[in-house]
């Protein structure tokens, strides 16, 4: 392959792609980018200098070096479609594809140039326009702090209320042994709502319920929030617990998931609570509440007004859905000859999680870069770029070749939707498309282990692709992906697409994290990774037959279960995801942190509606497979990567 020209990116270019502006956010350094136990002469004596290892690298290195080192900085705020952030590194791929040579994709309907954007909707999003919380009580007005004090969720509705504040404990209906929280007689009806998060601890905070594992599925936010939106409130407000034994009472986050009641609902944090408490009710501290929520005793309300009639508080939450549009950027080497109408398409993901809002496996608030995932396989793309379009022109003009397209997919991490809108809106038609290639993750390939996938039962097709693996330094572990893997390339597995798919063959633990940042990634190691996809690719433009799948197989073709999850579950009566009824001790799902009482939301980047979908997955999966699952646990959404164990003989 050859090596493309490393070129410094200018302070011009900068102001181009970020907008006008320089004034750029700081760049926090990490404890492992600091010598702090060396003196600066000693540290200076011993350790390389970085312009020195960048000089004696090459080229090809360089320039994957200066890609990645962008599309993952903060600037580009973790990629998030719909943010400026991703903006940003659409703006970087198109310069760098225009740079290389390739050519638009797209001719916009009112006539205009041609441009390397295509367009599609990603839905609503609703957003926080007004959010306010007034306490009207003995010890005057105070006007609380949005985003520190309390914070309008997604969990309920636009609206407004001005009542007394009532108190309505865990907010549980049917607990253990008749368990209640509300008391026979006592009207929420325009009132305030106030709710503890959780469910009854003991004196370390911990449930009375679970058996020290955890919370049992009554802590949740669904059930406790329609037990009291069914009573009328006017507003709805959710407290972070005192004392309570978890982690998320420090964060006003409430999670995702589907709105559950028609009123506002607000989470409120447990200082704002005291303040709350203790200007509205002089009888009570926030403790003294909770205590009393904790274990009812006889002769004792259960639900409660707090304060007198005059003790009031005012709230207003108010959201407006806007819509989310996103883009795959798109440029076109063009064919020439007898081939030029065949494709291959050489694609990889170039969004992410942005702050962790959802997809996160340490939750949200923090920047997820995304090097590995993927800024590795867009800067790999962005070389591909180049160097193909340098053999194209070095060929001989009577040489026919097929015409490649180079697509950086947005929306891969919400559900692989940019994929799967190119394949329904393809530039060219898709039976004309011979392969596709797909990178994802390939900056941290451990001992040179790239695991490779090609589709199954292609006529041909290794004997073709194996001689050009053994010229490759890396170690190719390769297999044969019937479920399409969690990536964009399943998009076109599904429409009949042979596909080619590279990723690091052993996962590490800071994927979907904050953790994964562009100091970890091997750039010499990812550069092997680009090699091998350029011979691929080259060697596939000039040969002379395309490849064939046996017309008998296909991902929905029935296969024996290799595999075993190690859960049960049943369908959710509002088709919202998969209840997990039970999980198997050192099962799959218990080693990945799956709980009795989480409900499936995602599997392998797919919604679960129904159970056969995800029954039709596990056949396709081999053991030792890792998939990507969402669950949603007391309200929240929680990314785990579940490896799959060998089916038991019988099973």
């Amino acid at each position: 392959m050859p090596t493309t020209t490393a070129s410094p990116l200018s302070r011009t270019l900068l102001w181009a792609i970020f907008g006008g502006s320089l004034a750029f956010p700081a760049i926090v350094a990490t404890p492992r980018a600091l010598a702090q136990d060396a003196p600066a002469a000693a540290t200076a004596a011993t350790t390389p200098q970085i312009h020195s290892v960048i000089a004696a690298s090459a080229p090809d290195v360089q320039a994957f070096n200066e890609h990645l080192i962008i599309l993952a900085s903060p600037w580009m705020e973790g990629r998030l479609p719909g943010t400026k952030g991703m903006e940003r590194a659409m703006d970087y791929m198109e310069a760098q594809f225009k740079s290389a040579g390739l050519e638009p994709a797209f001719q916009p309907s009112d006539s205009s140039a041609k441009n390397f954007r295509q367009p599609f909707s990603l839905g609503g999003k609703r957003e926080v326009v007004e959010e306010s919380i007034k306490l009207n009580c003995a010890n005057g007005e105070k006007t609380l702090d949005a985003g520190t004090d309390f914070k309008l969720t997604s969990l309920g509705t636009s609206g407004s209320g001005n009542g007394v504040v009532a108190f309505v404990g865990y907010g549980i209906e049917n607990g253990p042994e008749g368990f209640t929280s509300f008391s026979e007689g006592h009207s929420l009806e325009g009132k305030i709502a106030m709710v503890l998060r959780f469910e009854p601890m003991d004196e370390k905070g911990s449930s009375r319920w679970s058996g020290g594992e955890g919370w049992s599925g009554r802590a949740g936010f669904q059930g406790k929030i329609a037990a009291i939106a069914k009573r009328n409130p006017s507003a709805i407000i959710v407290v972070n617990t005192p004392g309570a034994n978890d982690p998320r009472v420090n964060s006003l986050t409430a999670g995702g998931g589907a709105t559950m009641a028609n009123v506002p609902v607000f989470m409120m944090s447990t200082s704002a609570a005291e303040q709350l408490v203790s200007r509205c009710d002089a009888k009570h501290s926030l403790m003294e509440l909770r205590k009393i929520a904790d274990e009812i005793k006889a002769g004792q309300p259960m639900s409660f007004d707090l304060g007198g009639p005059d003790a009031t508080v005012a709230v207003v939450g108010r959201t407006e859905e806007k819509t989310v549009n996103a883009e795959n950027v798109v440029g076109v080497l063009p064919g020439r000859g007898a081939l030029a109408h065949e494709v291959i398409v050489i694609g990889g993901h170039l969004d992410h999680l942005g702050m962790g809002d959802f997809g996160s496996r340490e939750g949200p608030g923090k920047l997820h870069p995304g090097a590995d995932d993927n800024a590795s396989g867009a800067a790999g793309i962005i070389l591909l770029a180049s160097s193909l379009k340098n053999d194209y022109a070095a060929l001989p003009a009577e040489q026919p070749l097929r015409t490649v397209l180079f697509i950086g997919f947005s929306a891969e991490e919400s559900g692989l939707i940019g994929s799967r809108y190119y394949v329904e809106h393809p530039i060219y038609p898709i039976k004309d498309t011979v392969l596709m290639m797909n990178f994802d993750m390939i900056g941290r390939v451990k001992n040179g282990r790239l695991s490779v996938t090609n589709s199954p039962d292609v006529n041909g097709f290794m004997d073709w692709a194996q001689p050009i693996y053994a010229k490759s330094p890396l170690t190719i572990i390769k297999s044969e992906g019937r479920g399409g893997g969690g990536s964009d390339h399943a998009s076109f597995q599904a429409v009949g697409v042979p596909i080619l798919f590279a990723i690091c063959a052993d996962f590490h633990a800071d994927y979907h994290t904050s953790r994964d940042t562009m100091d970890l990634i091997d750039r010499e190691t990812s550069v092997e990774a680009v090699h091998l996809w350029h011979n691929l690719a080259l060697s596939m433009a000039q040969l002379d037959k395309r490849f064939t799948i046996d017309e008998k197989s296909g991902p929905m073709r029935t296969q024996p279960m290799k595999v075993r999850a190690g859960l049960r579950t049943r369908e959710s009566e509002d088709g919202s995801g998969l209840e997990i009824v039970d999980v198997t001790k050192d099962g799959s799902a218990d080693k990945a942190g799956i709980r009795k009482g989480d409900k499936l939301v995602k599997w392998n980047k797919m919604e679960m509606k129904d159970r056969q979908a995800f029954v039709d997955d596990l056949r396709t999966q081999d053991p030792g497979a890792k998939v990507q699952a969402v669950v949603l646990r007391d309200g929240n959404e929680i990314t785990v990567y579940v490896e799959l164990q060998a089916a038991k003989e019988g099973q």
